[in-house]
Protein backbone atom coordinates (compact mmCIF):
# COMPACT_ATOMS: atom_id res chain seq x y z
CA UNK A 1 0.00 0.00 0.00
CA UNK A 2 0.98 3.64 -0.87
CA UNK A 3 0.65 6.10 2.05
CA UNK A 4 -0.41 9.90 1.51
CA UNK A 5 1.73 12.04 3.09
CA UNK A 6 -1.11 14.11 3.76
CA UNK A 7 -2.66 13.85 7.26
CA UNK A 8 -6.72 13.86 7.38
CA UNK A 9 -9.81 12.55 9.11
CA UNK A 10 -11.42 9.64 8.25
CA UNK A 11 -7.92 8.71 6.03
CA UNK A 12 -9.14 5.50 4.28
CA UNK A 13 -5.44 3.54 4.74
CA UNK A 14 -7.42 0.85 7.29
CA UNK A 15 -10.20 0.04 4.70
CA UNK A 16 -7.46 -0.29 2.21
CA UNK A 17 -5.83 -2.70 4.42
CA UNK A 18 -8.74 -4.86 4.67
CA UNK A 19 -9.70 -4.66 0.87
CA UNK A 20 -11.83 -1.73 -0.06
CA UNK A 21 -10.02 -1.23 -3.38
CA UNK A 22 -10.48 -4.73 -4.34
CA UNK A 23 -14.48 -4.02 -4.04
CA UNK A 24 -13.66 -1.29 -7.45
CA UNK A 25 -14.06 -1.99 -10.74
CA UNK A 26 -11.43 -3.44 -12.78
CA UNK A 27 -9.90 -1.63 -15.68
CA UNK A 28 -11.09 2.03 -14.47
CA UNK A 29 -10.01 4.55 -16.92
CA UNK A 30 -11.11 8.02 -15.41
CA UNK A 31 -11.58 7.79 -11.49
CA UNK A 32 -13.33 10.82 -9.83
CA UNK A 33 -12.50 11.50 -6.03
CA UNK A 34 -14.25 14.50 -5.43
CA UNK A 35 -13.99 14.45 -1.68
CA UNK A 36 -10.28 13.82 -1.90
CA UNK A 37 -9.22 14.28 1.58
CA UNK A 38 -5.48 12.45 2.18
CA UNK A 39 -6.03 10.96 -1.42
CA UNK A 40 -4.82 7.59 -0.57
CA UNK A 41 -7.43 5.78 -2.01
CA UNK A 42 -6.42 7.50 -5.30
CA UNK A 43 -2.76 6.88 -4.58
CA UNK A 44 -3.53 3.24 -4.68
CA UNK A 45 -5.80 2.74 -7.52
CA UNK A 46 -5.20 1.60 -10.52
CA UNK A 47 -6.73 4.04 -13.31
CA UNK A 48 -5.51 5.69 -16.47
CA UNK A 49 -6.66 9.24 -15.68
CA UNK A 50 -7.60 10.89 -11.77
CA UNK A 51 -9.33 13.63 -11.09
CA UNK A 52 -9.18 14.36 -7.60
CA UNK A 53 -10.89 17.34 -5.31
CA UNK A 54 -12.06 18.71 -2.51
CA UNK A 55 -14.19 21.97 -0.92
CA UNK A 56 -11.16 22.59 1.50
CA UNK A 57 -8.68 24.86 0.20
CA UNK A 58 -6.21 24.12 2.71
CA UNK A 59 -6.81 20.28 1.54
CA UNK A 60 -6.19 21.45 -2.41
CA UNK A 61 -3.14 23.45 -1.07
CA UNK A 62 -1.25 20.36 0.06
CA UNK A 63 -2.35 18.62 -3.38
CA UNK A 64 -0.75 21.28 -5.62
CA UNK A 65 2.17 21.29 -2.83
CA UNK A 66 3.12 18.09 -4.06
CA UNK A 67 2.22 18.14 -7.80
CA UNK A 68 4.25 21.31 -8.32
CA UNK A 69 7.71 20.72 -5.69
CA UNK A 70 10.31 18.06 -5.69
CA UNK A 71 10.47 16.21 -2.80
CA UNK A 72 13.77 17.08 -1.63
CA UNK A 73 12.37 20.78 -1.34
CA UNK A 74 9.66 19.94 1.28
CA UNK A 75 11.65 17.50 3.32
CA UNK A 76 14.28 20.36 3.24
CA UNK A 77 12.12 23.15 4.02
CA UNK A 78 11.01 21.36 7.17
CA UNK A 79 14.12 20.51 8.65
CA UNK A 80 14.99 23.92 7.88
CA UNK A 81 12.20 24.97 10.54
CA UNK A 82 12.66 22.32 13.01
CA UNK A 83 15.86 23.78 13.34
CA UNK A 84 14.93 27.04 13.13
CA UNK A 85 12.55 27.18 16.11
CA UNK A 86 13.68 24.27 18.33
CA UNK A 87 10.88 21.35 17.52
CA UNK A 88 10.62 18.18 18.72
CA UNK A 89 12.80 15.31 16.65
CA UNK A 90 11.21 12.81 18.95
CA UNK A 91 8.11 11.44 19.99
CA UNK A 92 6.83 12.97 23.33
CA UNK A 93 3.87 10.76 24.36
CA UNK A 94 3.46 11.37 28.06
CA UNK A 95 3.32 7.48 29.03
CA UNK A 96 6.54 6.61 27.65
CA UNK A 97 8.55 10.29 27.50
CA UNK A 98 9.32 11.23 31.17
CA UNK A 99 11.24 14.33 30.57
CA UNK A 100 8.35 16.92 31.01
CA UNK A 101 10.70 20.07 31.31
CA UNK A 102 11.58 18.87 27.98
CA UNK A 103 7.40 18.42 26.34
CA UNK A 104 7.37 22.31 27.64
CA UNK A 105 10.41 23.34 25.64
CA UNK A 106 8.87 21.55 22.61
CA UNK A 107 5.50 23.21 23.39
CA UNK A 108 6.41 26.30 23.69
CA UNK A 109 8.78 25.87 20.39
CA UNK A 110 5.17 25.09 18.41
CA UNK A 111 3.31 27.71 19.72
CA UNK A 112 5.95 30.33 18.82
CA UNK A 113 6.00 28.59 15.47
CA UNK A 114 2.30 28.50 14.84
CA UNK A 115 2.47 32.33 15.76
CA UNK A 116 4.40 33.32 13.03
CA UNK A 117 2.47 30.74 10.82
CA UNK A 118 -0.71 32.58 11.22
CA UNK A 119 1.01 35.80 10.52
CA UNK A 120 2.79 34.49 7.27
CA UNK A 121 1.11 31.92 5.63
CA UNK A 122 2.71 29.92 3.21
CA UNK A 123 1.98 25.88 2.19
CA UNK A 124 5.31 24.74 3.38
CA UNK A 125 5.12 26.25 6.65
CA UNK A 126 1.25 24.97 7.07
CA UNK A 127 2.50 21.05 6.29
CA UNK A 128 5.58 21.26 8.65
CA UNK A 129 3.20 22.02 11.31
CA UNK A 130 0.94 19.98 10.77
CA UNK A 131 3.44 16.95 11.90
CA UNK A 132 3.41 19.35 15.67
CA UNK A 133 -0.28 19.91 15.26
CA UNK A 134 -2.29 17.22 18.24
CA UNK A 135 -3.15 14.22 16.23
CA UNK A 136 -1.09 15.32 13.27
CA UNK A 137 -5.07 17.17 11.99
CA UNK A 138 -5.52 20.87 11.15
CA UNK A 139 -8.42 23.45 12.33
CA UNK A 140 -9.01 27.06 11.68
CA UNK A 141 -10.98 29.48 14.37
CA UNK A 142 -13.27 31.98 12.89
CA UNK A 143 -10.38 34.46 11.91
CA UNK A 144 -8.65 31.84 10.11
CA UNK A 145 -5.86 31.22 12.36
CA UNK A 146 -4.76 27.50 12.72
CA UNK A 147 -5.61 26.92 16.81
CA UNK A 148 -4.53 22.79 16.96
CA UNK A 149 -3.08 22.54 19.97
CA UNK A 150 0.63 20.79 20.56
CA UNK A 151 0.78 17.05 19.68
CA UNK A 152 3.33 14.80 20.51
CA UNK A 153 4.27 13.60 16.91
CA UNK A 154 7.42 14.93 15.26
CA UNK A 155 8.83 14.73 11.62
CA UNK A 156 10.39 11.05 10.80
CA UNK A 157 12.38 9.51 7.94
CA UNK A 158 9.17 7.81 7.67
CA UNK A 159 7.49 10.90 6.80
CA UNK A 160 10.45 11.72 3.86
CA UNK A 161 9.14 8.50 2.37
CA UNK A 162 5.46 9.27 2.65
CA UNK A 163 6.69 12.90 0.75
CA UNK A 164 8.24 11.01 -1.96
CA UNK A 165 5.50 8.99 -2.27
CA UNK A 166 3.27 12.43 -2.63
CA UNK A 167 5.12 13.96 -5.47
CA UNK A 168 5.33 10.63 -7.24
CA UNK A 169 2.02 10.27 -7.98
CA UNK A 170 0.58 14.07 -7.82
CA UNK A 171 3.37 14.59 -10.25
CA UNK A 172 1.97 12.82 -12.91
CA UNK A 173 0.35 14.44 -16.09
CA UNK A 174 -2.56 12.16 -15.42
CA UNK A 175 -3.53 13.32 -12.34
CA UNK A 176 -5.88 16.18 -12.28
CA UNK A 177 -6.77 18.35 -9.18
CA UNK A 178 -9.08 21.40 -8.06
CA UNK A 179 -11.57 22.86 -6.02
CA UNK A 180 -15.44 21.50 -6.54
CA UNK A 181 -18.30 20.75 -4.28
CA UNK A 182 -19.66 17.36 -5.70
CA UNK A 183 -22.88 18.67 -6.83
CA UNK A 184 -20.55 20.06 -10.01
CA UNK A 185 -19.16 16.91 -11.15
CA UNK A 186 -20.47 16.72 -15.20
CA UNK A 187 -21.84 13.37 -15.05
CA UNK A 188 -22.22 13.79 -19.36
CA UNK A 189 -18.41 13.68 -19.37
CA UNK A 190 -18.11 10.33 -17.90
CA UNK A 191 -19.30 6.77 -19.08
CA UNK A 192 -19.20 2.64 -17.75
CA UNK A 193 -15.94 2.70 -18.20
CA UNK A 194 -15.00 5.51 -15.72
CA UNK A 195 -15.62 5.06 -11.49
CA UNK A 196 -16.53 8.03 -8.95
CA UNK A 197 -15.74 7.24 -5.49
CA UNK A 198 -17.25 8.99 -2.63
CA UNK A 199 -15.84 9.40 0.40
CA UNK A 200 -18.26 12.58 2.00
CA UNK A 201 -18.70 13.85 6.05
CA UNK A 202 -20.91 10.92 7.67
CA UNK A 203 -24.16 12.17 8.78
CA UNK A 204 -24.06 10.46 12.18
CA UNK A 205 -20.01 10.62 13.12
CA UNK A 206 -17.98 13.69 14.89
CA UNK A 207 -14.87 14.80 13.66
CA UNK A 208 -13.33 18.23 13.00
CA UNK A 209 -14.28 17.99 9.10
CA UNK A 210 -17.64 17.53 10.29
CA UNK A 211 -17.83 20.19 12.72
CA UNK A 212 -20.53 23.56 12.79
CA UNK A 213 -23.09 21.31 11.01
CA UNK A 214 -20.49 20.79 7.96
CA UNK A 215 -22.59 18.43 6.37
CA UNK A 216 -26.52 18.24 6.56
CA UNK A 217 -29.64 16.49 5.60
CA UNK A 218 -29.44 18.51 2.17
CA UNK A 219 -26.13 17.39 1.64
CA UNK A 220 -27.00 13.75 2.16
CA UNK A 221 -29.83 13.97 0.11
CA UNK A 222 -28.08 15.69 -2.83
CA UNK A 223 -24.99 12.68 -2.54
CA UNK A 224 -28.32 10.08 -2.99
CA UNK A 225 -29.33 12.00 -5.85
CA UNK A 226 -25.94 12.19 -7.35
CA UNK A 227 -25.43 8.61 -7.05
CA UNK A 228 -29.01 8.02 -8.50
CA UNK A 229 -28.13 9.82 -11.38
CA UNK A 230 -24.90 8.06 -11.80
CA UNK A 231 -26.70 4.67 -11.96
CA UNK A 232 -28.95 5.81 -14.47
CA UNK A 233 -26.32 6.71 -17.26
CA UNK A 234 -25.13 3.22 -15.87
CA UNK A 235 -21.69 4.33 -14.68
CA UNK A 236 -20.53 3.01 -11.66
CA UNK A 237 -20.08 4.08 -7.96
CA UNK A 238 -18.85 3.48 -4.79
CA UNK A 239 -19.97 5.32 -1.22
CA UNK A 240 -17.79 4.75 1.70
CA UNK A 241 -20.27 5.18 5.15
CA UNK A 242 -21.62 3.95 8.47
CA UNK A 243 -25.01 2.38 8.89
CA UNK A 244 -24.57 2.46 12.85
CA UNK A 245 -22.78 4.46 15.19
CA UNK A 246 -22.40 4.91 18.78
CA UNK A 247 -25.17 2.03 18.85
CA UNK A 248 -27.60 4.84 16.54
CA UNK A 249 -28.06 3.54 13.41
CA UNK A 250 -28.58 5.57 10.15
CA UNK A 251 -31.58 4.03 9.27
CA UNK A 252 -31.76 7.07 6.44
CA UNK A 253 -28.96 5.46 4.65
CA UNK A 254 -30.14 1.85 5.51
CA UNK A 255 -33.20 2.50 3.68
CA UNK A 256 -32.06 4.60 0.93
CA UNK A 257 -29.87 1.38 0.03
CA UNK A 258 -32.99 -0.91 0.69
CA UNK A 259 -35.02 1.10 -1.72
CA UNK A 260 -32.44 1.17 -4.49
CA UNK A 261 -31.33 -2.24 -3.97
CA UNK A 262 -27.52 -1.10 -3.47
CA UNK A 263 -25.04 -3.77 -2.94
CA UNK A 264 -23.63 -3.05 0.41
CA UNK A 265 -19.85 -4.76 1.50
CA UNK A 266 -19.14 -4.45 5.63
CA UNK A 267 -15.72 -4.51 7.20
CA UNK A 268 -16.61 -6.35 9.99
CA UNK A 269 -14.58 -5.17 13.16
CA UNK A 270 -13.64 -2.17 11.72
CA UNK A 271 -12.93 0.32 13.96
CA UNK A 272 -13.57 4.17 13.39
CA UNK A 273 -11.18 6.64 14.89
CA UNK A 274 -12.12 10.41 15.16
CA UNK A 275 -8.87 12.59 16.32
CA UNK A 276 -7.47 9.62 18.65
CA UNK A 277 -10.64 8.35 20.05
CA UNK A 278 -11.76 5.28 18.76
CA UNK A 279 -15.07 3.43 18.75
CA UNK A 280 -15.77 -0.07 18.07
CA UNK A 281 -19.70 0.34 17.86
CA UNK A 282 -19.35 1.54 14.36
CA UNK A 283 -20.51 -0.46 11.80
CA UNK A 284 -18.84 1.28 8.11
CA UNK A 285 -19.99 -0.12 4.98
CA UNK A 286 -18.80 0.19 0.83
CA UNK A 287 -22.20 0.98 -0.83
CA UNK A 288 -22.12 0.36 -4.44
CA UNK A 289 -24.32 0.11 -7.87
CA UNK A 290 -21.82 -2.11 -9.52
CA UNK A 291 -20.92 -6.12 -8.99
CA UNK A 292 -18.03 -6.21 -6.98
CA UNK A 293 -14.97 -8.29 -7.73
CA UNK A 294 -14.97 -10.76 -4.93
Amino acid sequence: MIISPIFYMGNKKKLIKKGLIELFPKNINKFIEPFGGSAIVSMNTQANMYFISDIDNNLVDLYKLFKYNEADTIINHINSRIDEYGLARERTRRIEFKDKEKIEIYKQAYVNFRKYYNENKNVLDFYTLMFYSFSQQFRFNSKGDFNMPYGTDCFSKTNEEYIKNGCNFFDKDTVCIGKSDFRTINIDLLDENDFVYLDPPYLNTTATYNENGGWNIQDENDLYELCEKLNDKHINFGLSNVFENKGTKNEKIIKWCEDNNWKVYSFDKHTYTACGKGNSNTKEVFITNHEMNN
